[in-house]
């Protein structure tokens, strides 16, 4: 059962009869604010809304579909306060987005949740974030990364996670990010410079995971707590002198922090 929109049942948002979820939008709007309430927004939702442009979900949504705002190109602007998790390819192709901000309340980023968003230059990374699932920022426009996950947490960041951010140019993870997954920075041809608090790259077969900065063509600087990287055995500086990286001239392999 469904319980339709207000006014004009061929038009707007179409919840289901308890109120708690969003299932569809019907029509073609510029904004919508999601009545409060509503805990959910369902797969595929607001997908090719291609006139949205500002969309408003109170703090009672915690649960975004798979795909719920995929291919809405117009989409700059999105407000949700307190979302827990975001489905698969859930802003895909959301060629205009530029003004979100994740809450502390988020947990997890699922599959290409924001793939392709190209003019996304800067995200905030919630500090209890638990999981950046594969290519969840995969060709987007970031332009800097910082992740400092609170202690006693652990943000897993899976592969290709943030591959082929062509403007991305700098990194910092702090020592709860553990890179899980081969490639996760691979192909961000802009990239000089990624720190490590506390280097982490073993992928989960137990290989060392030198592949996450293939084609990184720019990097200038891998950074490291000072006089302490020989400490880390999954942190092999050989690994970054292998074939993949012999047509490659580092200003600076390995520059340890101050």
């Amino acid at each position: 059962m469904i319980k339709e929109a207000k006014g004009n049942k061929f038009s707007g948002p179409i919840y289901s009869e308890d109120g708690l979820r969003l299932l569809r939008v019907l029509g073609n709007p510029e904004y919508l604010e999601v009545e409060d309430g509503v805990k959910a927004i369902c797969d595929e939702a607001f997908q090719g809304l291609n006139n949205l442009h500002d969309v408003i979900l109170p703090a009672s949504v915690i649960d975004l579909g798979t795909r719920a705002f995929a291919s809405c190109r117009k989409l700059f602007k999105v407000t949700m306060p307190g979302v827990e998790f975001i489905g698969k390819e859930c802003f895909a192709l959301c060629e205009s987005l530029k003004e979100i901000i994740l809450p502390e309340t988020l947990g997890k980023i699922w599959e290409g949740a924001f793939a392709d968003c190209k003019a996304l230059e800067e995200i905030n990374i919630p500090s209890h974030l638990k999981i950046i699932d594969k290519s969840a920022f995969r060709n987007s426009g970031l332009k800097s990364l910082n992740i400092e996950i609170s202690d006693g947490g652990k943000c897993l960041v899976y592969d290709k996670a943030f591959a082929s951010c062509k403007h991305l140019e700098s990194v910092y993870l702090n020592k709860n990010v553990k890179i899980l997954e081969r490639m996760a920075f691979a192909d961000c041809t802009s990239l000089k410079t990624i720190e490590f608090e506390q280097p982490s790259l073993t992928c989960c077969a137990g290989e060392i995971n030198a592949t996450m900065l293939i084609g990184c063509t720019s990097l200038e600087k891998i950074i490291v707590p000072k006089n302490k990287y020989n400490k880390y055995p999954d942190f092999n500086i050989q690994a970054y002198e292998s074939a993949q990286f012999e047509t490659r001239d580092f200003n600076s392999l390995v520059t340890p922090k101050e």
